[in-house]
C-alpha cells in the first residue's frame, strides 16, 4: 500500500477504524503517504487515539502503519502536520493492556513508549498483524544491509590497495569472510 485511499480501504476490509468517515481517514493517512519513501511500502495501518494519559487528555486522533522499514504515525492539523518515526531496529515491545473498558496498545522503543487507545474488538487483531509482519520486515531489512561475500572481499581489497589494510590483516579477513 503507498496511498492514502489504498490505507483506507485496507482498514475497512480488515475492520480497523472501521466506522470512519472514508474522508476524514484519508485525510490522516494522507500524512502518511506523503512521507513514504520511494521503496517504502505499508504492510499494516491503523487509526487510534493517540498518547492517551486521562479521561480528557490526549493528543487526537493518528494514523499509524508498519512499512517495511520503520513505524510511522502521523496527524493532520489545521496548520502543518504532525509526523513521528520509530526505525524498526528500535521497537522493543508492544503490548494490550486494559484501562477501565479501553484497549491500550503499548509501543515501548528506544524513544520512550507510546499508548494507543483502540476499539476492544480491533485492538487484538492489529496487536497480532503488527507482531506477524515485523520479524519479516525485520528480516527483509537485516538482509538489505548484508553485502556477499564477494562485495565484502572487493571492499577489503579497497582498503588494502588504499593501504590502510597491511597484506597480513587483508589475508585474515578474507579467511573470516570465505568461512
Amino acid at each position: 500500500m503507498k496511498t492514502a485511499e489504498e490505507m483506507y480501504q485496507f482498514c475497512q476490509e480488515v475492520g480497523f477504524f472501521s466506522g470512519s468517515d472514508r474522508q476524514w481517514g484519508e485525510r490522516l493517512f494522507s500524512v502518511l503517504e506523503n512521507h513514504l519513501g520511494p521503496d517504502e511500502e505499508v504492510l499494516i495501518c491503523f487509526i487510534g487515539l493517540h498518547n492517551r494519559t486521562s479521561a480528557t487528555k490526549n493528543d487526537g486522533f493518528y494514523a499509524y502503519a508498519l512499512t517495511n522499514h520503520r513505524f510511522i504515525m502521523g496527524q493532520k492539523r489545521i496548520i502543518g502536520d504532525a509526523f513521528k518515526v520509530i526505525p524498526l531496529a528500535n521497537l522493543q515491545g508492544l503490548r494490550l493492556t486494559k484501562e477501565t473498558s479501553l484497549d491500550i496498545l503499548e509501543v515501548t522503543s528506544l524513544e520512550g513508549m507510546i499508548k494507543i487507545v483502540l476499539t476492544e474488538d480491533e485492538a487484538p487483531k492489529i496487536l497480532a498483524s503488527l507482531n506477524e509482519n515485523i520479524q519479516p520486515a525485520n528480516q527483509e531489512k537485516a538482509s538489505e544491509n548484508q553485502l556477499s561475500k564477494a562485495e565484502q572481499l572487493l571492499k577489503m581489497k579497497d582498503l588494502l590497495d588504499q593501504g590502510i589494510l597491511t597484506e597480513a590483516e587483508f589475508a585474515k579477513i578474507k579467511d573470516d569472510i570465505l568461512k
